[in-house]
């Protein structure tokens, strides 16, 4: 039986070192800026591959390919200890720019993610000039679809949620019949991986 695409890639991340150093930090922004947690992983995996090092031709930096003037937008300057480009190489700094500005886009075009991931990639400005839509440029039309299509596959389906680590929940069991023939079913822990 084969494995399905989002469980590999569920594997593949779990084993990836690149991931595993900023994925707190992905957890952190995702709540902070009422982001799924997926979205912002398929966006990193798709601007930088995770690589916090990366720097675009156009000045985009790290692992979320922040553009200097878009950080200053959303909070990060730079002082006597850092300019703005040196800051956006510190995950974190990144993380929490990037997130600020993916919120703000995803309240700028309700409803609408894949409006807001053109923007990302784009600019807001483009999306509009577009009548709202997906602007018809190849790259920025290939980054959507990129992006939607993992953010598919790392999602849980509806209604499912991923076990938490060492976590204990109790099961009841209910068994029709009249009560005085049978005793209340016990409630035993159960560990979830």
């Amino acid at each position: 039986m084969a494995v399905p695409a989002g469980r590999k890639l569920l594997a593949f991340f779990d084993v990836s070192p690149a991931y595993k150093r900023v994925k707190h930090l992905l957890r952190e922004a995702a709540e902070r800026h009422a982001i799924d947690y997926e979205l912002l992983q398929a966006v990193v995996a798709t601007e930088s591959g995770f690589d916090g090092g990366v720097v675009s031709p156009k000045g985009a930096i790290g692992l979320m390919q922040v553009m200097p003037a878009t950080a200053q937008r959303w909070g990060v300057y730079s002082d006597r200890a850092a300019s703005v480009e040196k800051k956006l190489a510190d995950p974190g700094t990144n993380i929490g720019a990037g997130a600020r500005y993916l919120r703000h886009l995803l309240d700028l075009f309700p409803g609408c993610i894949e409006l807001a991931l053109a923007a990302y990639n784009a600019g807001e400005g483009a999306v509009q000039r577009a009548g709202n839509r997906v602007p018809d440029y190849r790259e920025t039309q290939n980054y959507v679809k990129t992006v939607l299509q993992l953010y598919d596959q790392l999602k849980p389906p509806l209604g499912a949620t991923r076990p938490r680590a060492a976590a204990a929940s109790r099961v009841r069991v209910e068994l029709d019949g009249p009560a005085a023939d049978v005793a209340p079913a016990p409630a035993y822990p159960i560990e979830r991986d």
